[in-house]
């Protein structure tokens, strides 16, 4: 055949395209290639599902709970990991320790119940949000794939495992799961205290009268029972050429409800008013003193044995007293009147420790709340 003719029958047209064709093939090829690895490098990470419970023993129960915790974990990891069908169960106990501590234990356990990760931290101050903070902290390094370390490839050598990391500051050295917290100020029995101060009472004598008091008391950590006395000195009065004087002496139980510092107490007053004059008679020179009422008052400690404390008393009087002679009434107290006080209160006797408490989170299936 002809040139001619093989230009018109498209024969080198088409020869003049293959090796263009075969060109772009090697392109798509390379492309491919190239591109495979880093598809399967931008796959999505696997995802971390379990099943949450949170218990606060007592003494934590305005801490936040579950609904935090899970907030927190969630945010840190950018999904929600909390799964109810999950094989893997991630269960935390929260209770109080020494002083103002808060405690966190913590495991996550395997489809067989085997604990497979565990934790306890400590925050201090109380700061109850500060702790589910760690825990969820916590959490998400023992749920997030991409935060272990992955074993070393097999080149001959063998690799040496990372050093431990440091605690945090607010997590404590792992103790035993189930471990014993020595409350703080939780006696089982009740501490002797015994002091001694001044008084003044105003508007239940003839005038304004100092006095001094003692007292004992079975001291609990929020309540106490005592019993005081106290004598005020003769208050004087001057009636037409003769002076009249009383004086007071009574003894009181006083039960007491304590909060830190504060105390809040209730009294019931017995003794007698005596009544001494300078050249006047009066009938009689002795009389009941009965009188109950409130007290409210701030104690400031000095160490574990000293508490140096202020209160004041509201006094209602109960029974009867005037002075009188037998022609007049020469002066007849108002029912109302006051007390304030300061004294310092000394620990005698230590208060008897109780027993530690054993913080216990089950093992297996999850106990009922």
């Amino acid at each position: 055949m002809s040139a001619t003719s093989a230009r018109n029958t498209g024969t080198g047209r088409a020869a003049r395209r293959r090796p263009r064709a075969l060109a772009l093939a090697c392109l798509a090829a390379a492309a491919a290639a190239l591109l495979s690895p880093w598809r399967a490098g931008a796959a999505a990470p696997p995802r971390a599902a379990v099943q949450l419970e949170v218990r606060r023993a007592p003494g934590t129960e305005r801490c936040p709970g579950e609904g935090l915790l899970r907030e927190e974990l969630a945010r840190q990891l950018g999904y929600d990991p909390v799964d109810p069908t999950a094989v893997q169960q991630a269960r935390a106990l929260l209770f109080r320790g020494p002083g103002r501590e808060m405690h966190a234990t913590m495991e996550i356990h395997d489809a067989d119940g085997a604990v497979t990760w565990s934790r306890h931290l400590v925050a201090y101050n109380d700061d109850c949000r500060e702790l589910v903070m760690n825990m969820a902290l916590s959490l998400r390094v023992a749920l997030d794939p991409s935060l272990r370390v992955q074993p070393a490839l097999d080149t001959g050598l063998r690799a040496q495992p990372p050093p431990a990391p440091e605690p945090p500051f607010e997590a404590a050295v792992e103790p035993p799961f189930e471990a014993a917290v020595e409350p703080p100020f939780e006696a089982a029995g009740p501490q002797l205290r015994a002091g001694f101060g001044l008084t003044s009472v105003f508007g239940l004598l003839q005038d304004t009268s100092p006095g001094m008091a003692v007292h004992v008391a079975l001291r609990y950590p929020s309540f106490s029972l005592g019993l005081e006395g106290h004598v005020q000195w003769p208050a004087t009065m001057k009636v037409d050429r003769g002076l009249v004087s009383t004086w007071l002496a009574a003894a009181s139980v006083v039960p007491c409800s304590q909060v830190r510092h504060l105390f809040a107490c209730a009294f019931v007053s017995l003794g007698a008013a005596t009544t001494g004059t300078e050249g006047v008679a009066v009938n009689e020179s002795s009389a009941l003193w009965l009188a109950t009422g409130p007290r409210l008052g701030v104690g400031v400690p000095f160490g574990n044995w000293v508490v140096a404390q202020a209160y004041g008393d509201i006094v209602l009087r109960l029974s009867e007293l005037r002075v009188e002679t037998p022609t007049a009434v020469l002066w007849v107290p108002p029912s109302v009147g006051g007390l304030v006080g300061i004294r310092l209160d000394v620990g005698v006797t230590a208060a008897s420790a109780a027993p530690a408490r054993r913080a216990h989170l089950d093992r297996g299936p999850w106990a009922p709340r």
